[in-house]
């Protein structure tokens, strides 16, 4: 077997390695990496250009001792703060499943600390390990968001102090420490939305703004300080309305045609309009109201045309008002 220096650039390829292993596998590039995230998230335009500066400036780093950033999330539900981690993680790692979603809805009781973690030894459990260390153990490489921060009991905020601060986290059934220093975590939350739009509006400065977000979330009693003083930064989602829905009504549309092996040249305004006054629940639900609305109105309609052969069709609504699907030119 030949040697390896003999058969390619050793410097080179170790030079390679060493970028994977410290999660600088490639340059940010800012302007690709912005127009990535808008084709998939809507009306967040300054949200998506400060993240990306953010994550450009820590991607650099070719050493780190905690997490790549530390990001908080604000905003009413449904404003694209999970689909913006989802598309973040498809572009820096890859594959949109290299985002892990923890929805702390469900984390608001003492045992649900082990669900993450893993259960200790003699423990029902223990065999399995935790479901967040698990998968950083297998790929440390990931966008880990934290949906709804505020609703996770007492003792699994514990678990943020040591992924945020240290960027590591042991399994308590194996014993095995994962690592965070490759990962981008993200706190979301609906807590004190008002308030924080507000101090936006108000403060222009963004370390006197971050300061002053940091003081209102301990103030409600549901922020620790240790876990605000850990944020590095915090991003305010404006409320989606008129052109912008419209924006999402069409992807969402486009989308669930690909799902059906088709292409879709041309919707009706008049369509995109249906849709968003079907979904005119997105003040309380959000923009994932839309995906059901959409699929009751165009299902049916896709697979037909599908069986029909179809490939690239267009959705039109004739003389009598029904939605008709026809093969477009």
């Amino acid at each position: 077997m030949p040697k390896l220096e003999s058969l390619t650039n050793l410097a080179e390829l170790q030079r390679l390695l060493e970028a994977q292993s410290s999660g600088k596998s490639r340059d940010i590039n800012p302007e690709e990496m912005i127009a990535a995230l808008q084709e998939r998230v809507k009306g967040q335009d300054h949200v998506i250009e400060g993240v990306v500066r953010l994550i450009k400036q820590q991607w650099a780093k070719e050493k780190r001792k905690r997490p790549i950033a530390n990001l908080l999330f604000v905003g009413p539900t449904g404003t694209g703060k999970t689909e913006l981690a989802k598309a973040m993680a498809e572009y820096l790692y890859k594959d949109e499943k290299a985002a892990v979603i923890i929805d702390c809805a469900d984390l608001g009781s003492p045992e649900s600390k082990n669900r993450l973690i893993g259960a200790p030894a003699g423990y029902i459990g223990s065999d399995k390990g935790g479901e967040l260390t698990r998968k950083m153990l297998n790929n440390p490489k990931r966008v880990v968001v934290f949906d709804e921060v505020e609703k996770a009991h007492t003792l699994v905020l514990d678990i943020f102090l040591s992924t945020m601060g240290d960027g590591r986290l042991t399994d308590q059934s194996s014993g095995e420490v994962a690592d965070f220093t490759q990962a981008v975590i993200i706190l979301t939350s609906n807590l004190a939305e008002k308030a924080i739009v507000k101090l936006q509006e108000e403060l222009t400065d963004p370390a006197e703004l971050l300061n002053a977000v940091k003081t209102e979330l301990v103030a409600t009693g549901k922020f620790r300080p240790e876990i605000a003083g850990r944020i590095d930064k915090v991003y305010v989602f404006k409320p989606l309305e008129g052109i912008v829905v419209a924006e999402i009504v069409a992807l969402k549309m486009t989308v669930l045609a690909k799902e059906y092996g088709l292409e879709l040249a041309y919707v009706d305004p008049r369509l995109i309009f249906q849709a968003m006054q079907a979904g005119n629940k997105l003040a309380k639900f959000g923009v994932r109201e839309l995906d059901r609305q959409i699929g009751e109105m165009l299902a049916d309609h896709l697979i037909a045309a599908k069986k029909a052969g179809g490939k690239r069709v267009r959705l039109d609504i004739e003389e009598d008002g029904v939605m008709a699907i026809s093969p477009a030119d």
